[in-house]
């Protein structure tokens, strides 16, 4: 494979906007950690004969959360209690420096790629009727574990693909039930303007691999109220069925909670006495304790690794009338939400329990991706060698550190993007933005100089350094540019792919 790709089967990268300030300072060098990918001259993507599955292959549980704030649990500071969050956690590992994307779609992208997003074109939420979803080219998580044996679910919210072709039975799935869209479209219908003629009437769905996924309810308000639940249920079942094989099992569990329109299953309604949002947070930490039950009743939590994260931070949303008119979730003592670059927005809760294996009662405030799933459970379960080689790999291999085998992460910077933008870099604790928005529905600010903040001082992102102590932190540069460079150079060798195109693969 040369080192350079036509342009024409993807996006071409002069369509990212990189910060040119820091560019014109670096002009080459070694990639990151943060910013590592992998490509080789070997043909194919990767080796997909199907393994027989080893004995000490881990069941795996992947738990993802809603616009999830990083104080929306009660072990890091939440008003509310969440006592079988807080269980999890003591029994496994609390990231508290775990990184995320910018919004649903991408941040679920990066989980199961282990790519920047905007590789893939998936960089943003898609609007309904717009080209959306994961390329089939696209080599994914669930499609690694089943090529390694593993039994494959979907239940919940999928969000990376709302036509046949590209739902979670397309890529890697044994079977799924749930919605191909956003949380938000179960308000759709409910809008008095609404007209089914011209917008499809949004719907839960059912899937089998090698079938085409079929619309089976409507997904509404009504259907959204009980729609976690049900997700909990069918997901304990699958637990329970597949724990009778000698086939281990992989169940994808995508919560609704936190997203508006903001609505809770009937036992929930008023539970917590302190609005609808207290009352989703104690939803959600009963249905975790309902997965986590459904494991230890069929005798394989020992090895199963359980893992329990958001997709973002907490957004700020309108909820009705009266003084609680609005409502957001809690980032703790970090800035900003849901679709900006500050670290509240891309810092979520982030637990992985593995008993044996994973030290428990630990907590660690080392970088760790979304990005960085893909690799990390392929070293996992010893299926490294199916990690494509054909296409820059973003993530990072972080087995080591899970596994308390090494103090420190193998990540040490993430870039953020929104959109095509390259809104900040995190660089060890300090932190550079580009462009700033405060709010999930602020305008976009560019600024004169990047502002720089040091996190480990300052989370809040309040003293910008540059403006407060005269440039003399202007070296940052050199690392970030660095970053930038090199993300740009790979992105030139491998164009990203432009959003909802049946990509055919580097030549």
């Amino acid at each position: 494979m040369n080192a350079a790709h036509p342009a024409n089967p993807g996006s071409s990268p002069s369509r990212i906007r990189y910060p040119i300030v820091l560019l014109c300072l670096v002009f080459s060098g070694q990639l990151s950690c943060g910013s590592m990918w992998i490509a080789s001259d070997s043909v194919g993507r990767v080796d997909q004969s199907v393994t027989e599955p080893s004995l000490d292959q881990p069941n795996i549980v992947y738990i993802l959360v809603d616009n999830w704030g990083w104080a929306d649990v009660s072990v890091q500071g939440g008003k509310i209690p969440t006592p079988r969050i807080d269980e999890l956690a003591a029994a496994g590992i609390r990231l508290t420096n775990f990184n995320v994307e910018n919004q649903c779609t991408p941040t679920r992208s990066a989980i199961h790629t282990g790519r920047l997003p905007i590789r893939s074109g998936t960089q943003r939420v898609s609007g309904p009727g717009d080209a959306d979803g994961l390329a089939v080219w696209e080599y994914t998580l669930a499609e690694l574990l089943s090529d390694e044996g593993y039994a494959t679910a979907l239940f919940g919210k999928w969000h990376l693909g709302s036509q046949p072709g590209r739902m979670p039975n397309d890529q890697g799935y044994d079977s799924w039930w749930g919605i191909n869209e956003g949380s938000n479209a179960a308000g759709y219908t409910a809008t008095p303007q609404f007209d089914p003629a011209v917008a499809a009437i949004p719907h839960v769905w059912v899937g089998e691999k090698g079938a085409v996924s079929r619309p089976i309810r409507k997904y509404d308000i009504a259907a959204r109220e009980r729609f976690d639940r049900e997700s909990v249920d069918r997901a304990a079942e699958f637990i329970r069925a597949r724990a009778k094989s000698d086939r281990p099992f992989f169940a994808f569990v995508g919560f609704t909670h936190l997203h508006p329109p903001f609505v809770v299953h009937p036992d929930f309604n008023g539970r917590s006495g302190k609005g609808i949002y207290a009352d989703s947070q104690l939803e959600i930490d009963f249905n975790v304790g309902r997965l986590l039950d459904a494991i230890q009743q069929v005798g394989v939590a020992e090895n199963t690794l359980v893992i329990l994260t958001g997709d973002n931070g907490p957004g700020s949303f309108p909820v009705g009338e009266g003084p609680d008119w609005f409502v957001e979730g809690s980032a703790g003592p970090w800035r900003g939400g849901l679709s900006t670059g500050y670290e509240g927005g891309l810092r979520t809760p982030a637990i992985a329990k593995w008993p044996g294996h994973i030290p428990a009662a630990r907590v660690s405030d080392e970088i760790f991706s979304a990005l960085d799933w893909l690799p990390t459970l392929a070293h996992l379960i010893g299926g490294s060698t199916r990690i494509p080689t054909d296409r820059p790999i973003d993530g990072v291999d972080q087995s080591e550190f899970l596994l308390g085998r090494q103090l420190h992460s193998n990540r040490e910077s993430t870039v953020t993007f929104v959109g095509e933008e390259i809104f900040a870099v995190k660089w060890r604790n300090m932190k550079m933005h580009f462009f700033t928005a405060e709010h999930t529905h602020s305008p976009i600010q560019s600024h004169t100089f990047p502002k720089i903040f040091d996190l480990e001082v300052d989370p809040g992102e309040l003293r910008e350094l540059w403006e407060a102590e005269g440039f003399v932190h202007a070296w940052v540069t050199t690392p970030i540019s660095k970053i930038i460079a090199d993300l740009k150079s790979s992105m030139q060798s491998y164009p990203n792919i432009q959003p909802g195109h049946e990509f055919p693969g580097y030549e």
